[in-house]
């Protein structure tokens, strides 16, 4: 059978419609989540699942509303060197990077509205980018934790979680962010000096090549993470190749058609990452709750941890005949459905393979 590059591209570009949007909203401490409730520990937004896409804006923080919730959110004690982490109310189901940051509040984290400097402590890239694309770790976890540094001053700080959806950021204001902030105290005596340090909003432009890239068309042959070196130097990164992650050499456009056409049927897979590098730490045995019943939130994977088991999910309806809801798709190369958004909604094309309503 024979593929062009176009369908190849117009294939790939498909799996976008298997997603949907989502929250972090629980706090993972030692490898449990520890409140069964959502937003205990993490402070609520106002917008549900919708991502912020301006950069600019205060909401880049700690999502919109998150400013104003810290004084009804918990704060929990955590100790350096503690697996930290997030959970969510569902899977991860854009392609792109997770990050988290941390910023020490001057007094108290639920006081604290995050405009001192942040630092990063984690990343998660792509496991490698083959001639198939850019094959993202965090696709289609439901959780994931790192080790908290040990170096951390004590202190209250915000722990902010963002991970960035890349479908339809080939224009500036494209890419999507998913965020929440937790609320934490850290215990101990670190006496690291947390560096660089950025503010939030003003660590990004919009036009970085990590923010501004289309992932499907021509497939991509490096990824640069975006935002600031992780601290300390040389931890918390669960990309392959550090920070900037490089293709590996291309087989065959067959191999990649298939490829592309199984990702559609079967949800992006998830790569194994290089051997020799840091792996993400998706918790692979049931999580700890305080549920009353005792039913574990979380399914393992069946790969050992390895990196989760992606499931397909969906997005909002787009079938023929109803009007598409905010963030459906509504149009783009081989594209079946309807082309009506909801009332007050627009089609917005972000390339000729991928329209969405907004």
């Amino acid at each position: 059978m024979q593929f062009s590059l176009a369908t190849i591209a117009a294939v790939a570009a498909m799996v976008p419609s298997i997603s949907a949007h989502y929250c972090f909203n629980k706090l993972i401490v030692d490898g449990a989540v520890v409140d069964s409730e959502p937003y205990q520990y993490v402070r609520q937004n106002t917008n549900s699942n919708s991502p912020v896409t301006d950069v600019s804006s205060n909401a880049l923080r700690c999502n919109v509303g998150g400013l104003d919730s810290g004084s009804t959110t918990k704060t929990k004690e955590v100790a350096p060197g503690a697996e930290v982490g997030f959970a969510l109310d569902s899977t991860i189901g854009h392609p792109g990077p997770l990050q988290v940051y941390m910023s020490k509040a001057d007094t108290t984290a639920a006081s604290y509205d995050g405009s001192g400097d942040w630092f990063k402590v984690y990343e998660m890239g792509p496991g490698e980018i083959t001639d198939e694309g850019l094959q993202w770790l965090s696709n289609g976890i439901s959780n994931f934790t790192f080790p908290l540094p040990e170096e951390t001053p004590a202190g209250e700080y915000l722990l902010r979680v963002e991970q960035v959806g890349l479908h339809g950021a080939s224009e500036v204001g494209g890419a999507q962010f998913y965020i929440s902030c937790a609320q934490i105290k850290v215990t101990g005596s670190g006496s690291g000096s947390p560096a660089p340090t950025v503010k939030i909003p003003g660590v990004y432009t919009g036009e970085e090549p990590g923010l501004k890239i289309n992932i499907y068309w021509p497939i991509p042959t490096n990824y640069t993470m975006p935002g600031p070196a992780v601290w300390p130097e040389g931890s918390g990164e669960a990309s392959s190749n550090s920070s900037t992650a490089a293709a590996t050499p291309a087989s065959s456009a067959a191999a990649v058609a298939s490829s592309a056409v199984s990702q559609v049927a079967q949800a992006v897979a998830v790569s194994t990452p290089d051997a020799a590098a840091p792996t993400p730490q998706v918790i692979s045995t049931p999580l700890v709750v305080p549920t009353p019943a005792g039913t574990p939130l979380f399914t393992p994977p069946s790969n050992g941890g390895a990196g989760a088991v992606p499931t397909p999910v969906t997005t909002p309806s787009t079938g023929t005949g109803s009007s598409v809801q905010k963030y459906g798709q509504c149009g783009g190369s081989n594209y079946k459905g309807s082309s009506e958004c909801a009332s007050g909604l627009t089609c917005k094309a972000w390339n000729d393979f991928y329209s969405q309503c907004l």
